[in-house]
């Protein structure tokens, strides 16, 4: 018989009440770090997405990226409606993919960074230039203090001149300045060694020579001989001249023959600038030449042009087209009577060290286009080859005939430079034999041996092209009856959107180069054919070219033999690699596969579903961190492990490009939980565990008792 003991039960009842108030305290302690690290990490996604849209707001306000939109903007609009597909050289990778968001993304934090390291450098830079200038003001020759008026009516040339005599003999620490006004002069302005002239940048410079038989160019280095018929070019080094307008003052008269201020005159032009060393000219806006070269540059070094604005050429309709070509706004030549007539100096001394840049030409609101930007059309066996020609960053809007054109050049760069060329009727000057907006031609000799171009690169160039009778770069040897080699050219990673309808002209033309040609990393939106290369030799190599919407072959490939010209590799598709040596072609990569051919197929469907997205807003959208955002948010929403491939297309008129990206949970989940410290954890778990099983075992307890 079993006794009934009350302090016993009341002893296990003590115990279970204070027994659960422990094991229920340990449960919470033990579950409230799990409870907090599900918090944690099931924030940390908005928190971390909270962060990046913080940041990608800056970067959306910084004024770079303002900047570059507004550039690629601009690009987009630059010509015709087709041209609003144009692609920005950044934008494709090297074998013609869209970068990833990874990539985008480190290029954007960069870009932040350099961004904010460029904004305070500007500033400071304002800053130093102000207190320069400040200083120049108060410290250089006014030509007003020399007698100059500057109200366009009176000839101030005499009191310019005797400034920069003055200016010459260290007055003033060599400078001239010029205040707001208008400055007249009817006759030539001599530089002198050791002078900068700076002008306000409300001054204008007034071309009003006008003498029959005698140029009309406003400044000149050197001195005129005692009849004033030719000038001997003396040697002259360290002179500068910083800001304001030259006005040369070429526009048309009425019926379109003659320059209408300047009647007696042959052409106008800014600068003659010959056997000089050292010479900067920047910050200047240039005006209506008429015919002639706003800037002359013979048998000079270490000359730099930067920051400037050439507009506008007037061109009288009396000219036939073998003298129109030969008008380049920024002419570079050896020293020679035929390059200039006016000299004396005939020992063909070449120009070197001659960099133009980030400077712009078009047209104004009163004369049309330019008919070449930069470039020579002279060249004798006598004469030394300018040398090391750099062209950076400009933009040439619309050129008649050519961006940049030369001959007998070695050591040439064209890089970083966008060229735009519209149709006819959008333009006020037009060539019917057509364009070459990179013009590397030779000149038409057959009797002096001479080097034609060579140590040519042109790379990193954009063209937007909308006239069906442009070219996009052209090197040549323009006969083979021509004497001379053109040899060691490289065109490299240029991007061509040619949105011409009825186009006539190769994108790229190669022609009887000697040896070491190299076309590479080029994308080619649109037109006809990609890439001509005909009667060259040598070696040659064609490597990682893109080609995009072409109604032609993609290259071709020609060379002469006796039975006339025969085509080594007419038919081609897709991106292939060509290494010849001395003749013996072989075709060292070739894409051309069934694979190849179904890909292109599906991007066809593709593009044709798709053709009526705006490339370019696709473009700006996939690149922009609003939709780096929206990857991220979908990449977020995936919830299986299964591996999801995302297509990522830019579709539109000339051009169709993929980037294939794998992306699996396992590998990019961006919700896994916050890793935990191994110890803590584990220690939390056994205290989980234990009191749960603790509180079983009273339960068991509980009905243990009351079975007894």
């Amino acid at each position: 018989m079993k006794y009934f003991v009350p302090n016993e039960v009341f002893s296990i009842r003590k115990l279970k009440v204070g027994t659960c108030s422990v094991l229920l305290a340990i449960s919470i302690l033990g579950s409230q770090g799990i409870l907090s690290d599900e918090v944690v990490t099931s924030s940390s996604p908005m928190a971390t997405k909270e962060s990046s849209n913080a940041i990608t707001n800056d970067l959306d306000n910084s004024p770079t990226v303002n900047q570059n939109r507004s550039a690629e903007m601009i690009a987009s609009n630059s010509t015709t409606n087709g041209l609003d597909n144009s692609l920005s050289v950044n934008s494709i990778s090297s074998n013609g993919t869209i970068r990833s968001n990874s990539q985008l993304d480190n290029r954007t934090v960069e870009s932040t960074v350099t961004s904010t390291n460029e904004n305070k450098s500007y500033k400071e830079d304002v800053i130093s230039d102000r207190i320069i200038k400040k200083e120049f003001e108060d410290t250089a020759l006014s030509v007003k203090d020399y007698g100059a008026v500057g109200d366009g009516i009176h000839d101030d040339r005499q009191a310019i001149q005797d400034a920069i005599d003055a200016a010459a003999q260290g007055l003033g620490g060599g400078n001239v300045y010029f205040p707001e006004g208008t400055y007249l002069v009817k006759e030539i302005v001599f530089l002198k060694s050791h002078t900068h002239l700076e002008l306000n940048e409300k001054a204008t410079i007034l071309n009003g020579i006008n003498i029959k038989n005698h140029p009309s160019i406003v400044f000149m280095t050197g001195l005129f001989t005692d009849d004033g018929a030719q000038v001997e070019w003396g040697p002259t080094e360290d002179i500068s001249y910083s800001g304001g307008t030259i006005d040369m003052n070429g526009a048309l008269n009425e019926e379109g023959t003659k320059a209408k201020n300047l009647p007696l005159i042959n052409s106008s032009g800014a600068f003659a600038i010959g056997n000089s060393n050292n010479v900067t000219i920047k910050n200047v806006t240039f005006k209506d030449s008429y015919q002639g070269h706003a800037i002359q540059i013979a048998g000079s070094k270490n000359v730099l042009v930067d920051n400037s604005r050439f507009l506008g050429q007037a061109l009288p309709k009396t000219m036939k087209d073998g003298q129109i070509i030969s008008k380049e706004s920024i002419q570079i030549e050896p020293l020679t009577r035929k390059g200039f007539p006016y000299a004396l100096n005939d020992d063909g001394k070449k120009s070197e060290n001659v960099t133009i840049q980030n400077s712009y030409f078009g047209k104004s609101d009163k004369s049309g286009e330019l008919v070449t930007a930069i470039g020579t059309h002279y060249q004798t066996l006598s004469t030394q080859n300018p040398s090391n020609i750099k062209i950076l960053n400009n933009h040439f809007d619309n050129m008649m005939y050519a961006g940049v054109r030369f001959t007998g050049f070695t050591d040439v760069l064209i890089k970083g430079n966008r060229f735009d060329k519209k149709v006819k009727g959008e333009s006020v000057h037009y060539r019917e034999s057509g364009a070459a907006l990179v013009n590397a031609y030779s000149y038409k000799n057959t009797k002096d041996l001479l080097d034609l171009n060579k140590q040519v690169v042109i790379a990193e160039n954009i063209f937007n092209i909308a006239d069906p009778k442009t070219k996009a770069i052209r090197v040549a040897k323009d006969s083979a009856e021509y004497l001379g080699k053109v040899s060691d050219i490289t065109v490299t990673k240029n991007v061509i959107n040619n949105n011409s309808k009825e186009t006539e002209q190769p994108n790229i033309e190669l022609l009887r180069v000697s040896d070491n040609l190299v076309v590479s990393e080029n994308s080619i939106f649109g037109g006809k054919e990609g890439i001509v290369i005909e009667d060259s030799k040598g070696k040659i190599t064609v490597l990682n070219n893109q080609f995009y919407n072409l109604s032609g072959k993609y290259i071709s490939f020609i060379k002469s033999n006796a039975n006339g010209k025969e085509p080594v590799i007419r038919d081609s598709d897709g991106n292939f690699n060509i290494v010849t040596e001395n003749g013996l072609y072989k075709i060292v990569t070739n894409n051309l596969s069934d694979k190849n051919e179904k890909e292109k197929n599906k991007e066809e469907k593709q593009s044709n579903s798709n053709n009526v997205i705006d490339s370019n807003q696709k473009n700006r959208e996939f690149n922009s961190s609003k939709d780096n955002r929206q990857m991220n948010d979908k990449i977020d929403n995936k919830q299986d492990n299964k591996t999801e491939e995302v297509n990522y297309k830019i579709v539109g008129d000339g051009r169709e490009t993929e980037n294939h990206i794998n992306k699996s949970k396992e590998i990019v989940d961006v919700k896994q939980k916050l890793p935990k410290t191994g110890s803590n954890k584990i220690m939390e778990l056994f205290l989980t565990v234990t009191g749960i099983g603790l509180l079983l075992t009273l339960k068991g307890l509980k009905y243990y008792g009351k079975d007894k």
